[in-house]
């Protein structure tokens, strides 16, 4: 699986292209290079001194680019430029056509977010999960079950660690949706919003960003992570580095879920246009 490249700022640090690698200069340390072939993610935390051939080179290679300040917002990201329709572009276009099409992609997603749901609730209390299992659950139940697990009064301190970790996550599906040849802006359920397809994907498996998000609050109970900065609330670079490690780890179980999920749409796809063919011959007949 390609690699992340994270890059925090720091005092003296100083990132340039060289040829098909980009080198990372550190004061006081040697140089490193890395060919840019080996990199699937960038992820840039806070102000970096960088030129503008590194992101060239990324862009070209079809790597997007996240930039994230301090406080876990996304600031910017950059995906390579492509004048022509992407593959699926047509059929993506299609669902919109009719109601019914909408609403069964709809449902679609909705049940694979609920799996997800599911899962995690399984890792945090299997007695939850079977109460779940045996009597269903809605959208309210599980939020107030995440709600009752991350064990923190400050809302902010919570949603700074979602971003993060969510801007990570979307980065995945960005690419993932590269690579399956859908075009990233025609979402469904965020229809008419840049980067729709993206935010729709990631409505599926946010519940797996939730539970990292707890994990993050359970490992850092003893440690400043979150701290008031002159413009207010930041992660610090440990805290940073912990939510990245986390990431890393689980980030195979992530592509499986990004992986299924562009399987599913592909599927739901084809269950759309054979419903259309099928309703069609009832209409002729």
């Amino acid at each position: 699986m390609d690699r992340t490249l994270y890059i925090n700022e720091k005092r003296g640090l100083e990132v340039t292209r060289d040829g098909p690698s980009i080198w990372v200069r550190e004061d006081g340390l040697a140089g490193k290079r890395i060919p840019a072939r080996l990199i699937g993610h960038v992820v840039i935390v806070g102000n970096v001194k960088l030129d503008a051939g590194v992101i060239t080179l990324f862009t070209d290679n079809n790597v997007p680019v996240t930039f994230m300040n301090k406080k876990g917002d996304e600031i910017a990201l950059t995906i390579p430029y492509n004048h022509q329709y992407n593959a699926h572009y047509h059929d993506q276009r299609q669902i919109l056509e009719r109601e019914t099409s909408i609403n069964y992609y709809k449902q679609w997603l909705a049940s694979e977010r609920r799996k997800i749901q599911l899962k995690v609730v399984k890792k945090l209390s299997r007695s939850v999960a079977s109460v779940f299992i045996k009597h269903g659950f809605k959208e309210q139940d599980y939020q107030d079950f995440i709600i009752r697990n991350i064990k923190i009064g400050d809302k902010k301190k919570k949603n700074m660690v979602a971003n993060v970790i969510g801007n990570l996550t979307r980065e995945m599906i960005l690419a993932g949706i590269f690579s399956a040849g859908f075009d990233p802006h025609i979402g469904i359920i965020n229809r008419r919003e840049n980067f729709g397809m993206v935010m729709d994907i990631f409505y599926a498996i946010e519940p797996e960003a939730d539970l990292q998000t707890i994990q993050f609050f359970q490992s850092a109970s003893d440690k400043d992570y979150i701290y008031m900065s002159s413009t207010g609330l930041a992660i610090s670079k440990d805290g940073m580095r912990d939510i990245a490690q986390r990431f890393e780890n689980k980030k195979r179980l992530v592509n499986e879920f990004i992986e299924n999920i562009l399987d599913g749409l592909f599927e739901t796809i084809r269950n759309i246009k054979i419903l259309r063919q099928h309703r069609c011959r009832e209409v002729i007949t």
